[in-house]
Formats: C-alpha cells, structure tokens, sequence
C-alpha cells in the first residue's frame, strides 16, 4: 500500500494590534492560498509561533506594550524561531526605521499603504525561500 503524502499550506502569522488590517491581510493571504493566524500583541504571536512554526511572520512596528522591533528581537533569540524570516508590514518609512528593523532581525520592510499584487509577491517570495 502506498503512502499517502499530504501537503499542508504554508503559514504565515500577522501581528498588528488594528483589527481591520488583520482582516485585510487575512483576505489577502488565505485568498492565496496560504493559513492564516493572526495576533493582536507580542505575548499571543509568541503563542501562535511556538504552537503554529509559521513560514513567515508579518509584523506591525507600532504596538502597545511590546513594539515589533522589541519582538522581533524576543522572536530571534528564540534557537527554533531563528530561521523564520519576519517582515515588518509598518506604517514607518524612514530609513532609520528600516536599520532599525533589520538591526532586530527583520528580513524584509513593507509600508503602509501597500499594493495588494505586491505584498502577495513578497509573501510568495519569503514562503518559497523559506521552504527550500
């Protein structure tokens, strides 16, 4: 008999404290395809990660409590977290927000307002790397 081999979908965590872009990126990502889990703040991502071992975290910057660089640092220093690549979805723009980012960890640094087509492009990258 042979065996049957299931391919699950790729999963990605968001992490932003506005519902209603956690919905948006909801639509966004399940409509492609992928699992979606979303996290309002640092304590639940950090609960989705270890339960859910995502392709990609999408991260907010500006969060109450704990702030997406202070995150992505607690996210990094974890040995089964490490390899999983973050990209802060920020409505910060400047570049010393972008060192910032990558200084904590980040791979990738995506604006608000962003085009739908090329954020999609973006998660499809950061999946395919991360699964090769």
């Amino acid at each position: 008999m042979a065996a049957v081999i299931t391919m699950e979908k790729p999963v990605i965590v968001a992490v932003d404290d506005s519902r209603e872009m956690l919905d948006i990126l909801k639509s966004l990502v399940a409509g492609a395809g992928y699992r979606f889990f979303g996290a309002s703040n640092a304590s639940q991502c950090l609960r989705l990660v270890r339960d859910v071992e995502p392709d990609l975290i999408l991260l907010d910057i500006q969060m109450p409590e704990v702030d997406g660089f202070e995150l992505c640092r607690q996210i990094r220093a974890v040995e089964a977290m490490r390899n999983i690549p973050v990209a802060f979805v920020t409505a910060r723009r400047t570049a010393q927000d972008v060192k910032a980012g990558i200084a904590a960890g980040g791979n990738d640094f995506i604006t608000k307002p962003f085009d739908a087509r090329h954020l999609m492009e973006r998660i499809d990258r950061w999946v395919k790397q991360k699964q090769a």
